[in-house]
């Protein structure tokens, strides 16, 4: 997966720079609801990149960015469920299979095909969101679902009641055109 990014990161920066989008504004949010507590936390600090000429998209979030209302969950969530300093960013590479025009006002439903790399197992992906257009900029959002078994993230049977089998991912990002 990290060649697969290195690789797709290279290809986006020989393409033409009017091409190539950056998130300057984005947030990862998941969600984890059970009878017990819900659990939630946000990363605002992760860059999306989008090559409109290839629809390719890649993104790679680092999981200690994200931020939870208690320092307590944060601790946990970085050395108990995700492993950070073993496992310290997650991935998605992918390709936007609709053909959009990018000079075009307007919100486009989409379908990206990829690799989800988290806690160290890549998995291939099929997330649904909406796109759009609006003045030379873009702006993505999707809400999908991650099964934490799928991922082999540990719960502690101490904490399976507060964990949901199921995370809920809601992102979105704002994207500008690269500029050097």
């Amino acid at each position: 997966m990290k060649k697969t990014f290195i690789l797709l990161m290279l290809t986006i920066a020989i393409q033409v720079k009017a091409q190539i989008f950056v998130g300057e504004k984005c947030s990862i949010t998941f969600f984890s609801e059970t009878k017990m507590e819900n659990i939630d936390a946000t990363n605002t600090v992760t860059k999306p990149v989008l090559n409109t000429a290839t629809g390719n998209f890649a993104i790679k979030a680092s999981q200690t960015a994200f931020i939870f209302k208690s320092a307590f969950m944060q601790e946990h969530y970085n050395e108990n469920y995700m492993e950070s300093e073993k496992f310290p960013f997650a991935t998605f590479v992918g390709k936007i299979e609709e053909t959009i025009d990018y000079t075009k006002n307007g919100t486009y439903p989409v379908t990206i095909k990829g690799k989800l790399d988290l806690h160290g197992v890549e998995l291939p992906r099929t997330i649904t969101g909406t796109l759009t257009v609006k003045d030379g900029r873009i702006t993505m959002n999707s809400k999908f679902n991650v099964k934490v078994a799928d991922h082999k993230v540990k719960v502690p049977s101490l904490y399976v009641d507060k964990i949901a089998e199921n995370i809920e991912i809601t992102f979105h990002s704002e994207m500008v055109p690269y500029k050097k």
